[in-house]
């Protein structure tokens, strides 16, 4: 989960800026107007901010991209590879069969117990 990298706070629409605080509205026109700016550049910094948020969404997108075909190439060369291994006949052990270890340990024991 990302961090947060932006704060989005709403603004007083209808208030004025500190600038222009000698500016009276004298009729309902220019107070509607005013605040139909406001709210437009309100949304013009949403719209930035939306537009940013996406381009790194498409950054993060592409790099899951590569990391997933890389990674898909090393699934397909390790079933290359063990398709290889299961096709090759199993090796046969150097070992003694069972039966012969067991009549070795036999005479062993025995051998023993005759002393």
């Amino acid at each position: 989960m990302p961090f947060c990298k932006r704060a989005i706070a709403p603004k007083d629409v209808c208030k004025s800026a500190p600038k222009a605080r000698g500016a009276i509205f004298s009729d309902l026109v220019d107070v509607c107007g005013f605040t139909l700016c406001s709210v437009l550049r309100q949304l013009a910094d949403l719209s930035r901010l939306s537009v940013s948020i996406l381009e790194e969404l498409e950054g993060e997108l592409a790099s899951i991209c590569h990391r997933s075909g890389t990674l898909e190439s090393k699934v397909i060369s390790l079933q290359r590879h063990i398709s290889v291994l299961a096709s090759k006949p199993p090796l046969k052990s150097k070992t003694r069969d069972f039966t012969s270890s067991l009549s070795d340990q036999s005479d062993f024991f025995i051998g023993h117990l005759l002393l």
